[in-house]
């Protein structure tokens, strides 16, 4: 999986943002990952016979954007040489502390990607330095695209995160899903971590790929402290930013019942009558939730933006 990955990350930066197929590694990773397996072992032409012409007879084939991207991939590796392993050479040596492969031994634990989910699993966060110290590589990731540190930062343990740091872990890292660590803060209501991904320059704006920002998330589980932060760091113009599915941070907190984090999000200028693709709006999202007083408060605010907009604009006229 690790040379896969390393594969993949040398495709991305050799075809570019536009040129790499996107789509392809959101929903279909498993087959992205054997075409570049296919790239290394020089076994192209047989791969994606199988992939495009025999699966097509087996089943309805892929959607037609994938089929795009894999037949736009094919003519891009077709174009460069297969990848063996001088792709490495790149990559430095790292000398494994013997120390620490003798406490993860001590703890039932082997030097590999099994042995560092299963620790995890069992929630054992503070070997996963050891693991790093031990060999395995620092951006190692699960089915999910989680990294070492993505584990670390969605169990809030700030501590590993900085010795994480300290081991050089990519804090841009994103799932496969598009979220990052600021997203899992946020939704955790993790101040410290938070503060922490914004000041090594982490984009507080940031959507996953259909839409969700860590103001959304945050707004979730109502972390005020959380949406203060993002909002001094990013301003209110991002506050009624709506997802793929046209929700809000303000649906999200309605929807959830988090009346404080509502309340706080109109006082800064969140539209409550914005309707996502259901056709529902915060508004009527209290309604339906019977949260009556969320609802009398939420129209309340909008009278009065409304009022004070045309007040603003009277005095324009004039």
């Amino acid at each position: 999986m690790l040379h896969v990955q390393i594969l993949i990350d040398h495709l991305r930066q050799h075809l570019g943002p536009s040129q790499f197929p996107n789509q392809l590694e959101a929903q279909y990773p498993e087959v992205l990952a054997r075409i570049m397996h296919s790239w290394e072992q020089n076994q192209l032409d047989a791969c994606f016979n199988d992939l495009l012409i025999q699966g097509q007879q087996k089943q309805a084939g892929f959607p037609k954007a994938i089929a795009t991207e894999i037949f736009r991939l094919q003519v891009a590796l077709d174009a460069l040489p297969p990848q063996t392993a001088d792709i490495w050479g790149h990559i430095p040596l790292f000398k494994a502390d013997p120390d620490a492969k003798a406490i993860l031994a001590k703890h039932g634990h082997n030097v590999t990607s099994k042995a560092l989910h299963q620790a995890i699993e069992q929630r054992q966060y503070d070997l996963l330095p050891l693991f790093i110290r031990a060999g395995m590589p620092i951006e190692q990731r699960d089915e999910v695209g989680w990294t070492p540190v993505m584990h670390a930062c969605f169990a809030g343990k700030l501590d590993i995160v900085l010795q994480l740091i300290e081991l050089k872990a990519n804090l841009h890292v994103k799932d496969r899903h598009g979220y990052t660590l600021l997203h899992w803060a946020a939704l955790n209501g993790n101040t410290d971590l938070v503060s922490l991904f914004i000041g090594h320059q982490l984009n507080v704006q940031q959507a996953s790929h259909k839409g969700m920002t860590p103001l959304m998330q945050a707004a979730a589980g109502g972390h005020l402290a959380v949406m203060q932060l993002i909002i001094q760091h990013c301003g209110v113009i991002s506050i009624n930013h709506q997802n793929a599915e046209g929700w809000t941070a303000l649906h999200k907190a309605t929807a959830n019942q988090k009346f404080n984090a509502a309340l706080w999000l109109v006082q800064h200028g969140a539209n409550p009558y914005l309707h996502n693709q259901q056709g529902e709006s915060a508004c009527s999202l209290a309604l339906k939730l019977n949260q009556l007083r969320l609802h009398e408060v939420l129209n309340e605010y909008a009278d009065r933006q409304e009022n004070r907009q045309e007040t603003q604009a009277e005095w324009q006229l004039s």
